[in-house]
């Protein structure tokens, strides 16, 4: 999710001769801190450094974070993004600005696919204080992206209103894998074991359910459908439509490389929801011709 947010106009880039860093901010920080930070690997000038600064819409709850409910935090990122932006500027970076994803590896994403950054920083909270989204960030994004990855942990200091650095990682740059190539190659996206079990078992049962709703409807010699008959007809119809959907979604989700709790609900509930169908329907047939 991106909004309208943003601070282009503040600081105009330098050209594509600086020094491009993508930061994502989690946190507000001290400009200082993050000269300091770079100076140890860079071999430019502060006022050759070009920064677009991402302020992830980081919800407060987990439930939040992974229903998208972001709207109760975008005031309050869209401020943290401004201020992040303005300490930059004033630090002599040159620095823009706008309110990403709520996933902060996407905000990632989606900043790459707008500004050819040769660094990417990551400013988050520490363990004790780490947003539901914050949580195993540094698993997730190394090794995910080409370019050299620094991730920055802050924390609060009593009687200070910019929290302090206290742990970095850093990850260097990397090629791309045989396995990456190919995945760009592909028309659709790799899955999961369990998504792929999700999707076949959806698939399959639905196929069964509907020879069971035809093999019911057959056996009728009334020709009109019994109570029987018609529920199976029903559960047939109903677990099509489920497993569309679920097949859909786990496409989506694995397209943008998805795996929070709705990926898995629906792999499972592929399968729990086609299981109970087809043990329904086989149950319903046999009552249906004693």
């Amino acid at each position: 999710m991106e909004t309208g947010t943003n601070t282009e106009e503040q600081a105009p880039g330098k050209g594509r001769d600086s020094h491009r860093v993508l930061l994502i901010a989690d946190e507000v920080f001290s400009g200082s801190d993050l000269a300091k930070e770079l100076e140890g690997h860079l071999d430019v000038e502060k006022d050759e450094v070009e920064v677009l600064v991402i302020s992830p819409a980081l919800a407060h709850t987990t439930i939040d974070q992974e229903l998208g409910n972001v709207d109760p935090v975008l005031p309050e990122t869209g401020e943290r993004m401004v201020e992040v932006v303005d300490e930059l500027n004033r630090a002599g970076f040159s620095a823009r600005g706008q309110v990403g994803d709520l996933d902060p590896m996407m905000a990632i994403g989606d900043g790459l696919a707008q500004f050819d950054a040769e660094e990417i920083v990551v400013v988050a909270n520490d363990d004790e204080n780490a947003e539901p989204g914050e949580e195993g960030l540094w698993e997730r994004i190394e090794g995910e992206f080409h370019q050299p990855l620094t991730m920055i942990k802050v924390a609060p200091v009593p009687e200070s209103e910019v929290p302090e650095i206290v742990s970095s990682q850093h990850a260097p740059a990397r090629d791309k894998t045989d396995e990456e190539i190919v995945r760009e190659t592909r028309n659709v996206p790799p899955f999961s074991r369990r998504d792929l079990l999700g999707i076949l078992f959806g698939v399959i049962g639905t196929i069964a359910l509907g020879w069971i709703a035809v093999l019911a409807a057959s056996d009728d010699p009334r020709g009109s459908l019994s109570a029987a008959s018609a529920a199976i007809l029903l559960i047939a119809i109903g677990a099509f439509l489920i497993n569309v959907a679920h097949v859909v979604g786990l496409v989506f989700f694995e397209s943008v490389r998805y795996k929070g709790i709705w990926e898995k609900f629906m792999a499972r509930m592929s399968i729990i929801v086609t299981s109970f169908g087809l043990v329904i329907a086989l149950a319903l047939l046999l009552l249906d011709e004693i």
